[in-house]
């Protein structure tokens, strides 16, 4: 009998790329790596760049080039920017970079850290980078578990189960670093009761049995560390508080194997393991992705468009982000990019029968936010177990809605009104709650500008006046 906890939806939309193998994409011209925010530039335009060389610095994380090739310039996007970087396909990986070779046992937690910081792996599974994560948990916290969460992301995802099929010792290599990092002994590996082939190739690659347990966990959405916590020791972890702060700490599957592979070759996290599927791309596939790859390219790779697309989903289908085209580049959080023929937001009206109710994770009131919603006014808090700030926007009531209410924004408004409050109150001025933004558009009609059309060539170097640059490109993405 597997585990299970409360709420929850089990749509299965796997059979698209459920057998399909992991497979490297075929390398586009031209790589967008993201550089905003604050960033001191380490490359000029022109230079000679290698797989896993420091191109530039976001704060003190570094940011790397995922392709070897020669560096164009800025291409702009509205507010983003994106270092272009030109491929020669050659994937000349950097000539400084080395494996670790210090044996695991000397390594302590900060130097650990340090080389996590350095490799600037990213936790998909929730969007944290691992450096952080161990940062975190150096508050005095006794530690009980590593958890890895061996679930998929989303109906549609098959790229992790992919790749646990393919890479199982990386995984148990991984825990093992993460492990003696943390000073911890018992390892959980969490994953779906229909995934049992993978644990027994898991089986084969552990040592000492006593420091690894599996947790089949029935296959439902969402699987988080809330929900995982529930399913295993039937408690929930209190409001306002996250796993570590009770001692277990949590890691996504492709992050730990990442950590492995960047230890042993000193490369950082340069690609990402997604799913591209949906029933109007002609090969559904799971791909490893230099990051910063445009998402155009990737459907070329996979054959185009088999039928027409009215939607483009950037993540999963409960809550990821909803376009016309498909705009952007792949980033360490992407996990998965869907086109599909069919478009169910259309924001209807509640009609109080209580479908959100039954599967909130989190056993909260969604109806009760709907029905303010109509209202216009602010959704209030005292009515629900917790309260919105305790939603984990999973996206479940949203997706089981028979009248489409967006419940997703919602509920992310009202906590910015809420946050908005609180902030207002310790500075002790008077509040008057305003109401919630109207009801989001049917998608169909929102429009929503392509990206790269308006780009602009910028020298890195101010101080170069070569404009010789090659050009970007300008044509990234597919008009429907």
């Amino acid at each position: 009998m597997p585990l299970t906890f409360f709420g929850g939806i089990t749509p299965e939309n796997k059979k698209y790329s459920r057998i399909s193998p992991l497979r490297f994409i075929t390398p586009p011209e031209t790589i967008y790596i993201p550089v905003d925010g604050e960033i001191t530039p380490m490359v000029t335009t022109k230079d000679i760049v290698s797989v896993g060389q420091t191109v530039a610095y976001s704060g003190e994380t570094p940011v790397y080039s995922s392709v070897s090739g020669v560096v164009k310039g800025i291409a702009r996007e509205g507010e983003k920017r994106y270092l272009a970087i030109g491929n020669d396909r050659k994937n000349t990986p950097y000539e400084s970079l080395r494996g670790v070779q210090k044996p695991l046992g000397e390594l302590s937690l900060s130097e650990i850290s340090a080389l996590l910081k350095q490799y600037a792996i990213f936790d998909g599974s929730d969007g944290i980078p691992l450096y952080d994560k161990l940062a975190a948990v150096q508050n005095g916290v006794e530690l009980k578990r590593i958890i890895i969460n061996c679930c998929e992301h989303d109906s549609y995802s098959t790229a992790l189960y992919r790749l646990l099929c393919e890479r199982p010792k990386e995984l148990i290599g991984g825990a093992k670093i993460l492990m003696h990092a943390l000073s911890i002994k018992k390892c959980i590996i969490v994953i779906e009761n229909i995934k049992r082939n993978v644990i027994k190739k898991l089986e084969k690659h552990i040592n000492d049995s006593d420091m690894f347990v599996s947790a089949y966990i029935a296959q439902k959405y969402p699987i988080n560390d809330k929900t995982i916590i529930s399913a295993i020791y039937g408690s929930e972890i209190p409001h306002g508080k996250d796993a570590g702060s009770l001692g277990y700490v949590f890691f996504g599957a492709e992050a730990v194997i990442q950590v492995f592979n960047s230890f042993v070759s000193g490369i950082p996290q340069v690609t990402k393991t997604i799913t591209v599927s949906g029933e109007s791309i002609a090969n559904p596939s799971n791909l490893i992705v230099p990051l910063g790859t445009p998402i155009k390219h990737l459907i070329e790779d996979c054959g185009g468009l088999s039928h027409r697309c009215k939607c483009v989903v950037n993540g999963g289908v409960m809550n990821g982000e909803y376009m016309e085209t498909p705009g952007g580049v792949v980033t360490a959080g992407t996990n998965q990019l869907l086109f599909l023929r069919w478009i169910d937001k259309y924001g209807g009206n509640c009609i109080l029968c209580g479908r959100c109710i039954t599967v909130c994770p989190m056993h909260l009131s969604p109806l009760d936010y709907a029905t303010t919603y109509e209202k216009r006014d602010k959704p209030n808090a005292d009515n629900t177990y917790y309260g919105i700030s305790a939603c984990i926007e999973c996206g479940c009531c949203e997706f089981i809605c028979p009248t489409g209410v967006p419940l997703l924004e919602i509920i992310r408004n009202g906590k910015k009104s809420e946050r908005t409050v609180r902030k207002r109150k310790r500075r002790g001025n008077k509040i008057v709650l305003g109401s919630l933004k109207k009801r989001t558009k049917d998608i169909v009609n929102t429009k929503i500008p392509s990206a790269f059309t308006n780009n602009k060539k910028e020298n890195i170097n101010k101080n170069d006046k070569d404009d010789n640059i090659n050009p970007l490109d300008e044509d990234m993405f597919v008009q429907f």
